[in-house]
């Protein structure tokens, strides 16, 4: 069985675990210059930083295994950080018991694995698909073929599994019959900004959870293990460096903002959170179109179209974070393989 995999983010990296089990050729389109998707980690001279995903958690039986296993691997180690709440100017500790885990030394450390041996495209933005009907795929009923913004098409696929956003997703299956179940306003947008610090802050608060005002995380990206650089030769070496995410209803607002703007802005609301002065030596802004769950919108599920050997997967399909996009990507497989399965039995 031919499958084509477009992104390679969690969902992506679940979905070739499975497949590969089962023998399957699988090519993997991916827009971006490495794995990831929201997972992806930048590196700096102070070591990697994490502007998407801050950590993720594990409630399943079988994700909790996969991260146990990533853990025997040194690929995942627990945060062991005791967060804090900021709400109407006052900072407390929260009473939250969560074991929260990060990649090692970069979010996305545990996915290169997986797609270890698989056919990648880096760099490649698929823009269209077709399905062709045929009489000489596997399943005698079609197959598809994929082009890329950059002019290059591949086919002979037997299937083709989405792992990108939703209103992505729906803009390259437009006309598809699957298309009126994608809820495209499942993913709402986040400014993401890392700041790097002139002078030390001096609190002892590693992560903080944001009630109210324009920021709703922040965090010092130096307390997460392994992020520190080898480059480093002494720790006292490295800058302070504080990642703070925006809420959506400000990244919305401030979607076409410039950079300095949204830097001066993380700048006022980081003296808010920590009741500090601070003196900004650096900053990073990072966009995200498509970064968390929308709580408004009902889950729809992991979307499978027989007929066509389609399947899209995605955190927003089962209701937002990591667990869910891993778990996704692994339904996905089993549902394009045991569709396998059962032609075989019918031919």
């Amino acid at each position: 069985m031919n499958i084509a995999i477009i992104g390679a983010g969690v969902s992506a990296a679940a979905a070739v675990g499975v497949l590969k089990q089962h023998g399957c050729q699988i090519s993997v389109f991916e827009k971006s210059r490495g794995p990831g998707g929201r997972m992806s980690s930048k590196r700096a001279l102070a070591g990697s930083l994490d502007l998407g995903a801050q950590y993720f958690t594990a409630r399943d039986a079988g994700f909790i295994a996969q991260v146990e296993q990533w853990r025997s691997q040194g690929l995942v180690q627990i945060w062991s950080m005791q967060p804090w709440v900021s709400e109407h100017g006052v900072l407390s500790r929260s009473d939250d018991q969560q074991i929260r885990y990060v990649g090692t030394s970069t979010m996305h450390q545990m996915l290169i694995p997986a797609f270890s041996g698989v056919d990648i495209h880096y760099q490649s933005k698929i823009n269209e698909l077709s399905f062709i009907t045929s009489n000489v795929s596997s399943h005698s009923q079609g197959q598809w073929q994929l082009c890329s913004e950059q002019g290059e098409c591949y086919g002979g696929f037997d299937a083709v599994l989405l792992t990108c956003p939703p209103e992505q997703s729906y803009q390259l299956l437009i006309g598809a019959p699957v298309c009126a179940q994608i809820p495209r306003q499942s993913l709402v947008p986040c400014w993401a900004v890392l700041l790097e610090l002139a002078a030390p802050t001096h609190v002892s608060m590693d992560a903080i959870f944001v009630k109210d005002g324009a920021a709703s995380w922040v965090a010092r990206q130096s307390s997460k293990p392994g992020r520190q650089s080898a480059r480093l030769r002494d720790v006292s070496e490295a800058p302070e460096q504080w990642l703070l995410h925006f809420t959506a209803d400000f990244s919305a607002a401030e979607l076409e903002a410039s950079a300095e703007r949204i830097t001066e802005l993380a700048a006022a609301e980081l003296v808010r959170v920590l009741e500090r002065t601070v003196e900004v030596a650096a900053a990073l802004c990072h966009r995200w179109l498509y970064a968390s769950y929308n709580p408004a919108i009902a889950p729809c599920g992991v979307l499978y179209d027989a007929k066509m050997q389609l399947a899209l997967a995605g955190d927003w399909t089962l209701g937002g974070r990591v667990e869910n996009a891993w778990l996704s990507g692994v339904t996905a497989a089993e549902q394009l393989l045991s569709a396998r399965h059962k032609s075989g039995q019918q031919r």
